[in-house]
């Protein structure tokens, strides 16, 4: 039988510094490009949350 390819990663063993920089890398390009988003897109979920209440307000209107 093979060994577990998922085997329990000792804390004291550490990442390799260029396994890290390439992670650290990557999560900070996807931050910037979030951030771009948010700046030019706005904040859809409040935008989400305010059609939904407003839907809701209106057919609450019309069973009245």
């Amino acid at each position: 039988m093979s060994d577990n390819p998922f085997k329990i990663i000792e804390p004291r063993e550490e990442l390799p510094e260029n396994l890290r920089k390439d992670v650290m890398g990557s999560v900070k390009t996807v931050v910037l490009m979030l951030r771009f988003v948010q700046l030019f897109v706005g904040d859809f979920s409040a935008v989400i949350i305010e059609k939904l209440s407003r839907s809701n307000k209106s057919s609450d209107n019309d069973e009245s």
